[in-house]
């Protein structure tokens, strides 16, 4: 993942929280002491959150630990990609584009769009119990689809996370089609918000969509004692 796409996600995901709890940026700038112009910046994904702003927000308007969680996540899988391509360069792996690898099949004209899911976001789930979570994704390019995964951004398996395989096989699909990707999760031991993001990569998890055009698919889940 790129610094960008990080700060894209987690900056929308900052402005649903604040939005939802109906406070405007003007009083959110009041309540916190920031600037309502950093706020603005980072809630559009051009400045990254510190940290401190990241609790503020999870405190505020009721996450929990969610936020602060995520953008652990986000650095972790901005590391991981950065590393890759680094070991990709010495390798002189190509092609190169937007400052990092990407598969040897990658095509401009390549699509992917999220049609469907199971799951919905904030779908109450008991601590440490497992669900299945389906996403329906259509090949909208002109290009074939062949070997990809959906592999999960950041820590797969950290405590306090929501908890999933590294990858799941996307299946082959030709363009137009539908193809459904299954996906076993648990639910963290914490209570509160929890989310994963995932990206379609190759078997060597270079990004397919690196770019801000093509956000990852997530789970986001709220933990519960008991239903």
């Amino acid at each position: 993942m790129r610094p960008a796409q990080a700060r894209f996600v987690i900056g929308s995901r900052m402005r649903e929280l604040r939005e939802a709890a109906g406070v405007p940026l003007t009083r959110a700038a009041v309540m916190s002491g920031w600037d309502k112009g950093h706020l603005s910046r980072v809630e559009r994904g051009h400045t990254k959150p510190s940290r401190e702003l990241t609790e503020w927000y999870d405190a505020s308007f009721g996450a929990g630990q969610a936020l602060v969680n995520q953008l652990m996540e986000l650095d972790a899988a901005v590391r991981a990609d950065r590393d890759m391509s680094q070991r990709d360069l010495r390798r002189h792996v190509q092609p190169v584009s937007l400052g990092g690898s990407v598969p040897a099949d990658h095509h401009p004209e390549d699509r992917a769009e999220l049609v469907g899911e199971t799951v919905p976001d904030g779908t109450q789930v008991c601590r440490d119990e497992s669900f299945e979570k389906t996403w329906q994704i259509r090949n909208s390019g002109e290009r074939p689809w062949r070997d990809r995964w959906l592999t999960r951004q950041g820590a797969a398996g950290a405590p306090g996370w929501l908890r999933s395989p590294a990858r799941e096989r996307v299946p082959d699909a030709e363009p137009g089609e539908v193809v459904v990707v299954k996906m076993q999760l648990q639910a963290p031991s914490q209570v509160g918000a929890s989310t994963a993001y995932f990206k379609i990569t190759d078997d060597a998890g270079r990004l397919y969509y690196p770019g801000l055009e093509s956000p990852p698919v997530y789970c986001t889940i709220f933990t519960v004692y008991d239903l």
